[in-house]
């Protein structure tokens, strides 16, 4: 049986796109919308602009372009479809294990934090730093940057709902950060949701923001920036560990994802590790 594409669509693995093809669609769409794909890992991207082929049910990148061209804001519903984020709530207990510890010392003489969640997509992230917040000792004020490419995924995770089959996974998670609690209490369910509260985020700011053409935030105490730099080439992952190491302050911490693949490009005269299973660096 052949593999379709998550909504109705073509078969993905009839769909084919060339070098040359991928090529001239990004640079019709940086001319166009200023979107910049450059940096972006070659295969992985290819492989995205085929499964939204299949998605839009459109067999050559030459009807992609025109829907493009034809529709001015089809290309947010094109971007929401190669940006789909790995993310889930809690995911990884490790790391929010540890930023708890650091919450409740390592930044207990600052007189806030600064956060930027880099790449939210969906926004589990979000909530899931709201609850280590809600349950640390941690009482200073925090003011949060949350962005992202897609602007569905910003919508999503301003909204904070999530299909309620994705509880347990997300109970499950939560109950390794910490064993006596439940997810239930920071949510509720109805119409097949599983609705955040919404005092999770009323520190947090949503914005649009792409990471290789846009001006970096300054003076963060945190950035999270979890497998997103899975999808750019070394030279681009270069470029956005300098500048991650710019915009945070001395003594801040840059939290990447498990995927990744960034270790062999950090630079020790910019970060020291902190913690390497939880991905977590500090700047120098």
């Amino acid at each position: 049986m052949k593999c379709m594409s998550d909504r109705l669509g073509k078969p993905v693995d009839a769909i084919t796109v060339s070098d040359e093809e991928l090529q001239s669609l990004t640079n019709a769409i940086f001319q166009r919308h200023g979107i910049d794909f450059t940096c972006y890992e070659r295969l992985s991207l290819k492989r995205r602009v085929i499964r939204a082929l299949g998605v839009f049910n459109v067999d050559s990148v030459h009807a992609l372009w025109r829907l493009i061209l034809h529709d001015r804001a089809f290309i947010y519903t094109f971007m929401d479809e190669i940006s789909v984020g790995l993310t889930a709530m809690f995911r990884d207990p490790v790391l929010w294990r540890k930023l708890l510890s650091m919450l409740n010392n390592y930044f207990t003489k600052r007189d806030g934090l600064t956060v930027w969640h880099a790449g939210c997509s969906s926004g589990e992230e979000i909530y899931t730093f709201g609850i280590v917040l809600q349950e640390s000792k941690f009482d200073k004020p925090v003011m949060a940057w949350a962005t992202d490419i897609s602007r569905q995924a910003i919508d999503q995770a301003q909204r904070g709902g999530y299909h309620t089959q994705k509880f347990s996974e997300y109970e499950q998670n939560y109950k390794e950060f910490n064993p006596f609690g439940s997810l239930k209490k920071y949510s509720s369910t109805g119409e097949g949701l599983l609705q955040m509260n919404s005092n999770l985020i009323r520190h947090v700011s949503f914005d649009y923001h792409n990471l290789i053409t846009d001006l970096f935030p300054v003076n963060q105490d945190i950035i999270f920036c979890r497998n997103v730099m899975i999808y750019f080439d070394s030279g681009a992952k270069l470029k956005l560990l300098k500048k991650f190491h710019d915009s945070l302050k001395p003594g801040g911490l840059l939290v990447i994802g498990f995927y990744d693949a960034v270790m062999p490009l950090i630079d020790p005269h910019q970060f020291g590790v902190l913690d390497i299973e939880a991905k977590i660096f500090i700047k120098r």
